[in-house]
């Protein structure tokens, strides 16, 4: 499993995951997890300059995750040139996958994007290079249904498995022989994003997580909900539920958990 949350850069995790504001951001993170999703680009397209300096910043084994610009997903609904903005992506991010360090794209749908664009959604996934891992993340629920778990099969593009207000997303689906993606937004309604896991919370997210490792080589898992340092912390928590901390992870939480004036994990519990 790569782990690991949505986004590096938030000033708010300054005193909390960041030890201060002289520590470089991105070297620091990828002290602490193994991959990240690059959120920012979905946003706006990120300069091969920027990519590279990514990839300078961290490890050689650090894995960077993309949801792809909204132009794609959301302004062009994935027509009407979305094929161009899709290539000049690929060719944006090539500095990653030419140090295999590129992980999963993530294709993000508009909420409004439902199962009567079926024949759309299929058309752009043809578009994708096979050698590229993919995940599609739905937010209406007419994909629901086999036929779409069966379409992303036929393309070997992960089904993104969320926690979040949309029930049906939080199912076990994996159409993928390759990965599997996971994404943490937050619990309840309307609540996203602005959100803290208990311990138990997670816990049922363990053995979930080892059903998708059992059924592919790779599962990509990243926690988004960053307000007030929470993806960060539930990353580290999920860890150690596992028996994974290293020493600059266990020193992290730690820090984390002092700060915001909460009785440290139980880290030993779940070893």
């Amino acid at each position: 499993m790569l782990l690991g949350t949505c986004g590096w850069s938030y000033q708010e995790w300054v005193g909390l995951f960041y030890p201060n504001n002289r520590v470089a951001k991105l070297p620091f993170y990828a002290k602490v997890f193994d991959t990240v999703e690059v959120d920012s680009s979905f946003y706006r397209m990120p300069t091969k300059m920027m990519v590279r300096g990514w990839e300078k910043a961290t490890g050689p084994l650090f894995k960077f995750s993309l949801k792809l610009p909204k132009t794609i997903t959301h302004d062009k609904r994935l027509t009407e040139g979305a094929e161009d903005d899709l290539a000049k992506f690929l060719d944006v991010i090539k500095p990653l996958e030419e140090s295999d360090k590129l992980g999963c794209l993530l294709v993000q749908l508009a909420p409004s994007f439902s199962y009567d664009e079926a024949d759309v959604l299929e058309s752009f996934l043809e578009l994708l290079p096979s050698y590229i891992h993919f995940a599609v993340e739905f937010r209406h629920e007419s994909w629901d249904r086999k036929e779409t778990w069966d379409l992303l099969k036929k393309y070997n593009v992960a089904n993104t498995i969320t926690e979040s207000p949309i029930e049906f997303l939080s199912k076990i689906v994996v159409t993928s022989s390759t990965h599997a993606y996971v994404r943490w937004h937050g619990r309840g309604k309307p609540i996203w994003y602005d959100y803290t896991y208990s311990e138990e919370e997670l816990m049922p997210w363990v053995d979930k997580l080892k059903e998708m490792e059992a059924k592919v080589p790779v599962t990509y898992a990243y926690f988004n909900n960053h307000y007030n340092a929470g993806a960060p912390h539930n990353a580290l928590q999920f860890l150690a539920m596992r028996g994974e901390l290293d020493e600059m992870q266990e020193k992290t939480i730690t820090r984390i958990e002092r700060k915001i004036r909460r009785k440290p994990s139980r880290i030993t519990d779940f070893v």
